[in-house]
């Protein structure tokens, strides 16, 4: 594929196909199903946020501000506010995610037209955003060379699995990895997820080391001066804020937007 912008709707939903079919295996009758993961700026990198805090803080990652006892902290004082407590640490991993505190986890879903939501929802059309584009199998071959997909809690993630107090972690390279879905708010967006290892930046050293096979990781620019267009283009669509975000916090941004258009 040599075009990487997308300036309307169409455009986008082209170049998604384009890929889909350029990474499918040939002579077969069905298409792999990709990944994809919005950014409100182009520039932005391909990390979860734990790593973007240890960047920002460098110390950071000591036996107190470490994985290990941000989990025991949120274990201990979350279930005040839970209906239902996890019942495995990938379920623990994952809700810490889901509201917001740092980890090793880095958000994907496998809807290109959501991925696209999040790279306009709050770009004020002063840089360019994009969508990454990601094949999961691909992903997975560089750490286990073979192409494969799975759960959370299958035996092949165990060097990747949360981390617990005296506890290492053993992986390297980012893994794809399919949760549960103990969230409406994960199921509306199809969410899926790659957890990282020990090596920082990896996704971007992964595409430029050399191949043992094609990479299957692409980023679509969205122009700054057609972010307007693609968001208007979305809203006529109804990928919407309540889609995204099926709670009432979703439906008062998506009223205020209407009403005010902010």
């Amino acid at each position: 594929m040599n075009n990487t912008e997308a300036r309307s709707l169409s455009e986008f939903i082209s170049l998604i196909e384009e890929l889909t079919e350029e990474w499918t295996p040939k002579n077969v009758n069905w298409y792999l199903q990709l990944w994809f993961r919005g950014h409100a700026n182009k520039d932005w990198e391909l990390k979860p946020g734990l790593h973007r805090l240890e960047d920002d803080a460098p110390g950071m990652g000591d036996e107190y501000y470490s994985e290990a006892q941000l989990m025991e902290t949120f274990k201990l004082r979350a279930p005040t506010y839970l209906e239902r407590q996890p019942s495995t640490d990938w379920e623990w991993l994952f809700l810490m995610q889901h509201y917001g505190l740092r980890t090793r986890l880095l958000d994907w879903t496998e809807s290109s037209l959501i991925a696209l939501y999040f790279a306009v929802r709050d770009n004020m059309g002063d840089v360019d955003g994009c969508v990454w584009v990601m094949s999961p199998w691909w992903l997975n071959y560089q750490t286990f060379d073979k192409y494969d997909l799975f759960a959370a809690d299958d035996a092949k993630a165990i060097h990747h699995r949360p981390l617990l107090r005296g506890s290492k972690l053993k992986g390297k390279l980012p893994i794809a990895i399919t949760p549960v879905h103990a969230s409406s708010r994960i199921v509306a967006q199809r969410g899926v997820f790659t957890i990282h290892g020990t090596e920082k930046g990896a996704l971007d050293k992964i595409i430029k080391r050399k191949k043992k096979v094609k990479d299957c990781l692409k980023q679509i620019i969205i122009p700054k001066n057609n972010i307007d267009r693609i968001r208007r283009e979305l809203s006529v669509s109804g990928i919407s804020e309540t889609l995204i975000f099926p709670e009432l916090s979703g439906l008062c941004r998506e009223i205020k937007r209407d009403f005010f258009g902010d």
